[in-house]
């Protein structure tokens, strides 16, 4: 995978077997880092001073989002994974 500029990660939520209820995990996308300019708004791009710079770095975006969707959907696949054996060991246990 090509090297991104980590301005986009995931969070994952999933099952524990403590939980008392099985459930879906749930992945949300967020910012990896945040930076506040003086009016308090968050900036995710430098100063960007050309048409190529704006150009150039969007792209580095959608290639950082198209990075964590990857990352993203093969942990909730594990995870989905870990939920239906931890599931599966649950109703084995109660038999």
């Amino acid at each position: 995978m090509a090297a991104t500029i980590k301005r986009f990660d995931y969070s994952i939520t999933k099952m524990k077997e403590s939980d008392p209820y099985p459930f879906d995990p749930i992945v949300r996308i967020c910012l990896a880092r945040v930076a506040k300019n003086n009016k308090g708004e968050i900036e995710i791009s430098p100063d960007l001073m050309t048409e190529d710079e704006i150009d150039h770095y969007i792209g580095e975006l959608k290639s950082d989002l198209d990075a964590v969707g990857k990352r993203a959907k093969s942990a909730l696949k594990s995870a989905r994974a870990s939920t239906m054996d931890s599931v599966s060991k649950g109703k084995s246990r109660k038999r």
